[in-house]
């Protein structure tokens, strides 16, 4: 199932990456890298990359696409999160509905719906974050309030790669969020692990991977349904 398609993407390489939005590629073009994550494991120099051109009134001209992670390519453009994960939901749902001091991205029916992308893998288990998120925490914070206000909420994860065999929260990063994710779960909130490939221009859906069993240890109780 392709979920998402890009316009021609083109091969570079990583010369620098001068801020946290920012790489240089070998061909001396500036690109955008839509991404809040660290991405250390994919955005470093000397590393391949896939950019495409972008139009508009943008101080670059160009976007980072793509990163190798020494087996594939690990799409690493958040800002495509939202038009893929409606893919899976109704076509009724609206999208950046305010709840408290937040937005959650999508709200349909009774449930509210909000979208993480993940892109590191250590050990074949997908992890986020992969740089701390108080942002990230408050909407699990929101979803368990929603939820024990009589809501339907889920936290739908996309994994762009396909070498995870289950989704871990990243203690090692964020403990703060890891536990409100263990709380979460505690609380209700259904998780969703949807896990993508990059096929050419193509961002192929590969299916649902499981929440890891040492995770599943740590709820207290059994999630409701």
């Amino acid at each position: 199932m392709i979920v998402y398609t890009f316009p021609t993407l083109y091969e570079d390489i990583v010369k620098a990456r001068i801020n946290r939005f920012t790489v240089v590629t070998e061909s001396e073009k500036i690109c955008h890298l839509h991404d809040p994550g660290r991405l250390k494991e994919l955005i470093y120099p000397g590393n391949k990359i896939l950019i495409r051109n972008v139009n508009g009134k943008r101080k670059t001209k160009c976007q980072v696409t793509a990163a190798w992670s020494g087996k594939e390519w690990v799409v690493t453009d958040s800002s495509i999160h939202n038009e893929i994960a409606r893919k899976f939901l109704p076509t009724d749902a609206k999208a950046e509905v305010t709840v408290g001091k937040s937005r959650i991205d999508f709200a349909f029916d009774n449930t509210f719906v909000e979208v993480k992308g993940c892109t590191l893998a250590r050990d074949n288990i997908a992890l986020f974050p992969d740089a701390p998120t108080k942002r990230g925490k408050r909407h699990l914070d929101e979803l368990i309030e929603l939820k024990r206000k009589g809501y339907s909420v889920l936290l739908m994860i996309l994994v762009f790669r396909t070498d995870a065999v289950c989704f871990s929260p990243n203690f090692d990063t964020d403990r703060e969020f890891s536990n409100t994710f263990i709380k979460a779960l505690e609380e209700g909130v259904n998780v969703e692990v949807k896990a993508f490939q990059l096929d050419k221009e193509n961002i192929v859906y590969k299916g649902e991977i499981p929440i890891c069993p040492q995770i599943l240890g740590k709820v207290k109780s059994t999630p409701h349904k």
